[in-house]
């Protein structure tokens, strides 16, 4: 019998890139709503761009690293029927 994708096991790895991501958007959250330092268009953009890269890139190396642990024979805990 054949595991299901992204069980309850590799979930449970994968929640260490849950706490930073929410960190991160977190703060997109609150700077998109209470900018301390004012608006001003360049500094806002990279300042956005930074933490949603960040956000973007963190999701892709989550997903890359959830697909590679499913993939990988020595961490199959296959179950026989019984």
């Amino acid at each position: 019998m054949s595991r299901r994708a992204f069980d309850a096991e590799i979930a449970l790895d994968l929640t260490v890139n849950l706490i930073p991501f929410l960190i991160i958007g977190f703060f997109v959250a609150v700077f998109a709503a209470f900018n301390p330092w004012g608006f001003a268009p360049l500094q806002s953009t990279i300042q956005f761009s930074v933490l949603v890269v960040t956000m973007a890139t963190l999701a892709f190396v989550t997903l890359v690293a959830a697909r590679a642990i499913e993939t990988d024979d020595r961490t199959r805990h296959e179950t026989a029927d019984t």
